[in-house]
């Protein structure tokens, strides 16, 4: 899905598509009205800066580990299979996942919204009748997703390759399939009840492990490894993810009732709200779809190749800063229930914590992008820097709505959530051709930017409205003043003298920067932190 899927998330597949979680933000404590702040922090605890800071660290340091992993796997993968082994294989895992997505009915996201609430409520009984309700329905859609993967595995064949040489391979992915759809509904359960930190050690784990067995298949079989190891990295990941399995079973027994009538009926919920979040993915598939189409069309597949280099670059590793979203806040925001007043505090709390993490990494990233792509391409994508620079305000723009926008779904809000995606996809395709056509890729990059400019005032607009929504004044100060230095942070890394772009770079940076540090070493402990880590690193010296 465009608007949450790849923002956060702590994949249990292999594949590890999307990044991490995030976590939770500290209040600020401003003089004029300390004392209600106060009264409010010992309200709303799991909101604080602290919070936010705790779980953003440690799932961020995992995202980060896991894409140190995913370099190194690269490099050798390519090294013993070549582009066309990596082709296939990519093949391969975007139509499994494709299948499994479309098949899972997004039981796994939409599960952890009522989890939350009972958890929050004590509702123990309820929690465990609503447990076993998920395990049954993942269980019916695992299946569902293995036997479709196998029953159309010749057509996906001819349909992606032009032949039938490849169906076995298809077919042979079906358990795949099966295994990532149980491994979603295992970790909603575990985000349902807060257990991250278990979530985040085993998802390291993982991913160093998907690398120790991916590098020697590839080295022993090749190209013909292709499948092994789609199968053998799964596999791995899900025994591992066993591990949160008996968490979530030592508090919940794994139970499953296939044939209870009730089960069956009370899952219908689970299949409105899930089935809202894959249309939506489907709608902003294809809208993405269409604009790389009308680019190859238009102009040549390089340059379509350069505007995806150039979107991969500038949120891919820019997600890294919303990888609690769905882990902690999500639940968080869902178990607050009908309280506005804690709503507001929790996204409050969350954008503050997005922006000041945002901005500096931003300015930071595209004074480096030139380096960072000759790290990880090659001179030729230095053609996609001015449409990366000109697509930076999108992601910073997508801090700033992105905890709004997940209003809809703590709400169970299908219908406005399902609408507001259409909404965007609209606009984006319009805005990214626009763009595209008059300007070429730094259009492109421009468009995308005001797109998600767009789509963050009609969702202040709309969820203002309907769900009561209010932004605090200094929240609206901090994203306002981080959101001046961002643009003149692009302004220097647009500069063609390096002297010019240190300088100008380098004074934006300190700047953006040392707000961020100044809020959260007045209103967290982490400066306690830090010196505490100083001193005793100092006393064993």
């Amino acid at each position: 899905m465009r608007r949450f899927a790849n923002l956060s998330g702590l994949s249990p597949t292999p594949t590890f598509s999307t990044p991490l979680f995030s976590s939770r933000p500290h209040f600020v404590l401003f003089q004029a009205a300390y004392a209600a702040e106060v009264s409010l922090f010992m309200t709303h605890k799991d909101d604080s800066y602290n919070h936010v800071l705790k779980y953003t660290g440690l799932l961020g340091g995992v995202q980060v580990f896991y894409v140190l992993m995913s370099i190194i796997r690269n490099k050798f993968t390519a090294l013993f299979i070549g582009t066309w082994g990596m082709g296939l294989a990519d093949l391969y895992n975007r139509t499994a996942e494709l299948i499994g997505n479309t098949t899972n009915f997004g039981i796994a996201f939409s599960a952890v919204r009522h989890l939350a609430e009972l958890q929050e409520r004590g509702e123990h009984k309820a929690l465990t009748l609503y447990v076993k309700l998920i395990r049954t329905w993942t269980l019916l859609t695992a299946l569902l997703g293995a036997l479709t993967c196998l029953i159309l595995s010749p057509w996906l064949s001819h349909l992606t390759l032009g032949d039938y040489h490849t169906a076995k391979g298809y077919a042979l992915l079906s358990p795949m399939v099966a295994m990532t759809t149980l491994l979603g509904g295992e970790a909603a359960i575990l985000k349902g009840m807060h257990r991250i930190r278990r979530m985040a050690a085993v998802s390291a784990l993982g991913a160093l492990l998907t690398m120790a067995v991916t590098i020697p298949l590839y080295w022993w079989l090749g190209v013909h490894g292709v499948i092994p190891v789609l199968l053998s990295t799964t596999t791995v990941v899900f025994l591992l993810n066993l591990l949160n399995l008996h968490a979530a079973t030592r508090d919940f027994p794994y139970r499953v009732g296939l044939f209870s009538k009730r089960l069956l009926a009370q899952g219908a919920h689970l299949l409105k709200l899930g089935s809202a979040y894959i249309a939506a993915g489907i709608l902003g598939s294809g809208a993405e779809m269409g604009v790389r189409s009308f680019m190859v069309r238009t102009s040549s597949l390089a340059e379509a190749g350069l505007y995806t280099a150039g979107f991969t670059l500038i949120v891919s590793y820019a997600r890294l800063v919303f990888v609690a979203m769905d882990a902690d806040y999500f639940p968080r925001l869902s178990a607050a229930g009908d309280d506005v007043e804690r709503r507001n505090f929790a996204i409050n709390r969350q954008i503050d914590v997005l922006v000041l993490l945002m901005a500096p990494f931003l300015i930071l990233f595209t004074l480096c992008l030139p380096l960072i792509i000759r790290l990880l391409y090659t001179p030729e994508f230095l053609h996609a820097v001015p449409m990366a620079l000109c697509a930076a305000g999108c992601m910073f723009f997508k801090s700033v709505y992105a905890p709004i926008s997940y209003l809809s779904l703590a709400r169970g809000d299908s219908f406005v959530y399902l609408v507001m995606e259409l909404l965007y996809d609209v606009v984006f395709v319009a805005a990214v051709i626009a763009g595209f056509y008059y300007g070429g890729l730094w259009g492109a990059g421009l468009g995308l930017s005001l797109a998600n400019l767009f789509d963050l005032i009609a969702i202040f607009t709309v969820y203002s409205w309907r769900y009561g929504f209010k932004m605090e004044r200094t929240t609206l100060r901090r994203c306002v003043l981080q959101f001046c230095l961002l643009l003149v942070g692009l302004f220097a890394a647009a500069q063609p003298v390096w002297g010019a772009k240190v300088a100008l770079g380098g004074v934006v940076f300190t700047v953006s920067a040392g707000l961020s540090w100044d809020l959260l070493r007045r209103e967290t402990s982490i400066a306690a932190r830090w010196a505490t880590l100083r001193q005793r690193f100092l006393n064993k010296k």
